[in-house]
């Protein structure tokens, strides 16, 4: 064997590395409870599409392009759907934790109000004559097809470590400019850019994390994992505070407008309680020196 043909090998996994991790990551359990299948479907099109963008030297820009939007499209039209449900765990939450709180009277019907029609119809541009059961079974096919083809674009092709790892930087770096920019702006769009961003690294750590199963590699995820939930809570907070001004009565008495307004107060701070939690764990998380550890994966 000549000696760059043996270089050549060195910069590459197994070929059945990135198949293996890519088949846990992109595990479908299809949970029978309605709520639970329309999240998990959608974080299942989040990763398809963290693994397009990892694998786009070796998918092709034509084939992710295509792949993406399909899976977008899928994932977007059960969004509201999704969002219905969270808005009303939040209610329920603080119901919970804020008894002294008085609470709108109208907000609770209006909430399931709003969800229990889009479990009816989804409403979101789709034929007329599908409800949300049989659009969400249309959208858990088109994606696992997604799946399935993803996965046999991959099988057994070679992917160089340093390939890899160039895709792993450029990951993290977004981030970072993500975060900086929604530290600098502080607005919510920032901020749910940077979720966008930390998300996809996240599932890229975990692809990595599934073939590489370091114990220093796991704790790195779950830290990402708690800094996108972190992300995530604060933009489902900014999203009810938004989906509450433009929808309640504006002829409210004056007690009732009181308690709207003392609600969205609440929701307000929260929502900054949860950016401010993302921005401190993102700097531990900077600090540790994830550029080491994350040449580490692939060169130990």
């Amino acid at each position: 064997m000549e000696k760059g043909d043996s270089e050549k090998i060195q910069d590459h996994l197994p070929v059945v590395f990135w198949d293996k991790a890519s088949e846990k990551l992109l595990k479908w359990k299809n949970p029978e409870n309605f709520t639970d299948k329309i999240h998990d479907l959608r974080v299942l099109g989040k990763k398809l599409r963290a693994l397009y963008y990892f694998f786009q030297p070796l998918l092709g820009k034509d084939f992710v392009k295509g792949e993406k939007q399909k899976v977008k499209k899928a994932m977007s039209d059960l969004g509201a759907v999704r969002d219905s449900h969270v808005f009303l765990n939040i209610y329920r939450k603080i119901e919970q934790q804020y008894p002294k709180l008085i609470l709108p009277k109208t907000l609770k019907p209006l909430l399931e109000s709003r969800s229990q029609q889009l479990e009816q119809d989804p409403m979101l541009g789709i034929d007329k004559g599908l409800g949300t059961q049989k659009y969400l079974a249309l959208a858990m096919d088109r994606i696992l097809a997604a799946r399935e083809k993803l996965l046999k674009m991959i099988a057994a092709k070679p992917f160089s470590k340093q390939l890899a790892l160039e895709r792993m930087k450029k990951g993290l770096e977004a981030v970072k400019k993500a975060m900086k920019k929604a530290q600098k702006e502080g607005s919510a769009d920032s901020f749910h850019r940077w979720r966008i961003k930390t998300k996809r690294f996240y599932y890229h750590l975990s692809l990595c994390w599934h073939g590489n199963g370091s114990k220093e590699l796991e704790k790195i995820v779950k830290k990402f994992k708690q800094l996108e939930q972190h992300l995530g809570q604060a933009h489902d907070f900014y999203l009810l505070t938004s989906f509450i001004s433009s929808s309640h009565p504006g002829d409210l008495r004056d007690g009732e407008k009181d308690a709207f307004k003392e609600f969205l107060l609440l929701v307000g701070k929260l929502q900054e309680e949860e950016e401010k939690e993302a921005l401190c764990l993102a700097k531990k998380l900077m600090d540790r020196g994830l550029e080491e550890t994350i040449e580490k994966i692939f060169n130990p």
